[in-house]
Formats: C-alpha cells, structure tokens, sequence
C-alpha cells in the first residue's frame, strides 16, 4: 500500500472531480477507522471511468439520477478501469478482487462494504460538489429542481445510520447553497442584460 498509495493519488489527481474522489477516502476513513486497504483503494477510485472517453452521462436534463441501467454501466466501467489498472500496477489478484466489489456498489450499497462506500461518496458529494451542481443548473443541463433532487438522493440512499447523521447537516447547507448560488447567478444575468 505504502508504494501503490502515491500512484493512485497521481492517478486520479487530473480527473476534474479528483478533490470528490480524495474527500470519499476520508469520510470512509471517519466511519471506518479500520478501512482495508483494497476498501480505500475503491473509495479513491470508484469514479474514474469518467475520466476516460467513451462512458455514458447520468441523464440530468431529466434528473434521472437514480437510473439503475446507467448507475449500472457506470460502476461496471469503473470496476473495469481500476481492475486493469491495478494489475499493470503488478497488484496482487486478491487485492483487485477485493476492491471490485466496492466499486460495483458505491451507487446503491448492498453489502456492509458496499454501504460504507456508498455513504462515503454520498458524504463527499454533499461536502465537495455543490459547485458543480450549480454549473449543471447555470450551463442548463439541468433546472434547479432536478439539481436539488440529486442532492436529496446522495442523502436519502445513504444506509448507514452514522452517516446519515453526518450527511443531513451538509445536505440542508448544500441545498441553501445551490438556491443561493442559481438565484445570484440568474440575477446577475438579468442585470447585464437589461444594460
């Protein structure tokens, strides 16, 4: 772990949401002290196939966020791009059959590993990406309803209680947030073009 760390923190560092990403090990690391590390290798990488072509997109202008085939082909594709990064990494078989797992659940949990990364994505989604709820909003890809529903799924499908807990707190600060930001954004547009 002490020589694989270093490379997937360089790996997933260029991604646009890598701060997501590194926010997921930590709150994992706050509900379980004793993460293994197959377990925080998932939670590192459990988002990267979109950081490579040829993915699919969740569909926001419908707000279809909880879309099981597109969830689905996400955490596949991501198991599938971390599975083979592991191995060129010289990675023993064991550990990528380990972190698999985890990254086919982080979406909808299922297991005790599954939930615990399912809400330590949930927790750093909520914590680190109202920004990019916003621009989805000011970019109309999708309305700020269907943007404040994404927030309320990363809350509502998190499993473990304790972090429920700690979600509810950056959930209500994440939705005045994305109301406050899309209401000054659309106001200021307003004004330039009413010049």
């Amino acid at each position: 772990m002490r020589a694989l760390w270093p490379t997937a923190i360089a790996w997933v560092e260029p991604y646009y949401d890598s701060e997501h990403l590194r926010r997921t090990v930590v709150w994992l690391v706050r509900l379980d002290p004793a993460a293994t590390e197959p377990l925080l290798v998932a939670a590192l990488t459990h988002d990267m196939e979109r950081h490579f072509p040829g993915g699919t997109q969740p569909h926001k202008a419908a707000g279809a966020w909880d879309d099981l085939k597109y969830n689905t082909r996400h955490t596949r594709r991501s198991a599938d791009i971390v599975s083979r990064w592991l191995r060129a990494q010289s990675v023993p078989e064991s550990f990528v059959e380990q972190v698999t797992p985890a990254i086919l659940e982080h979406e909808f949990g299922g297991s005790p590993n599954g939930d615990l990364i399912q809400a330590a994505d949930s927790l750093s989604f909520l914590d680190t990406n109202v920004g990019l709820v916003v621009a989805w909003v000011l970019n109309g890809e999708t309305t700020p309803t269907h943007a404040k529903r994404k927030l309320e799924w990363m809350y509502e499908r998190i499993r473990v209680l304790e972090a429920r807990e700690l979600a509810r707190p950056l959930y209500e600060t994440a939705l005045t947030a994305v109301d406050r930001e899309v209401h000054r954004s659309l106001a200021k547009r307003r004004t330039i073009s009413a010049r």
